[in-house]
């Protein structure tokens, strides 16, 4: 005769299943909650630094080669939904990201030059949110600040305003725009600020980690443009033909580097929170010269 488990047995058996399931989903529930907890630092420390080294990169690679009537740089300010929506356009001298057909070639080819922008639009699915896209064109023609491939770089954008400051000076006058024809020159530094919003996973622990209201994020970075490379272009000292040698610096009688005066290229920026946001912290490097002695965005 087959004697089968009895109902203690039983009871048993299911306790036993049932505190091995609970300590496994409580450990499956631990581990999403550091890995949420860890997305939203990540998303915190990089997002915005991230979108600010990529303008930062294509700023300082600006050409100054014999471009149609001298218009390589533009920058327009715009708002959208009563949001700072600046747009700049320029064009740089470095190797693209769009690939050129040539009948002639069979392999890929890029570009040395491009025209590249930055442009913002409504984000479709998120009214209340502005989409940032990257804007690269191969063609260098004579309307630099049109046409090309849009990438986007982000779809979370609260407002993006971009300032430039024509001289060194103790107190720097900021304008909203500046068109490299118009004014037959170079800004000597660049502000842009940044303001974004991450996408946090929403788990209890990650929450109490960043805190509800972190998720906005301010940045600001300034960049200067080398005194040399803004005399050049006013005096119209540059190659003619991508490709060309460069004058010898040494042979030209270029002007004295006051206290005002960089040939460096800017300072980097950090996160800067309101109330209880996220900071960061600006990091400099021992070459770089700030643009005034107070903060850098002044009224």
């Amino acid at each position: 005769m087959k004697r089968g488990f009895t109902l203690l047995e039983v009871m048993i058996s299911l306790a036993i299943m049932g505190m091995v399931m609970a300590t496994v989903m409580e450990t499956v529930d631990q581990t999403r909650s550091a890995v949420d907890a860890i997305h939203n630092v990540m998303e915190t420390e990089n997002t915005g630094p991230r979108i600010l080294q990529t303008i930062r990169r294509d700023l300082e690679a600006l050409a100054i080669y014999d471009a149609s009537e001298y218009k390589i740089f533009k920058g327009i300010n715009q708002t959208q939904m009563g949001a700072e929506a600046d747009r700049i356009d320029l064009i740089v001298r470095k190797k693209g990201t769009v690939p050129v057909d040539l009948p002639t070639r069979t392999e890929t080819v890029f570009a040395p030059f491009n025209e590249v922008g930055y442009r913002l639009r409504q984000n479709p699915m998120r009214p209340d949110f502005l989409e940032l896209y990257r804007r690269e064109d191969p063609l260098v023609d004579g309307d630099p600040f049109r046409d090309g491939t849009f990438t986007m770089v982000y779809d979370r954008i609260i407002s993006l305003d971009i300032r430039y400051a024509e001289e060194p000076e103790s107190q720097i006058v900021w304008l909203d725009s500046w068109d490299s024809y118009e004014r037959e020159g170079l800004p000597y530094a660049i502000e842009v600020y940044l303001e974004i919003e991450i996408q946090p996973r929403r788990s209890l622990e990650s929450l109490n980690i960043l805190g509800a209201n972190r998720a906005r994020l301010e940045y600001t970075d300034v960049i200067h443009i080398p005194e040399e490379t803004r005399w050049r272009f006013r005096n119209r000292i540059h190659p003619g033909l991508p490709g060309t040698t460069d004058p010898d610096p040494d042979a030209m009688d270029l002007p004295e580097q006051g206290n005002g005066g960089t040939n460096n290229v800017g300072f980097g920026g950090g996160a800067r929170g309101d109330g209880d946001k996220a900071t960061g912290s600006d990091k400099a490097t021992k070459s770089d010269k700030t643009v005034s002695g107070d903060s850098p965005r002044q009224n």
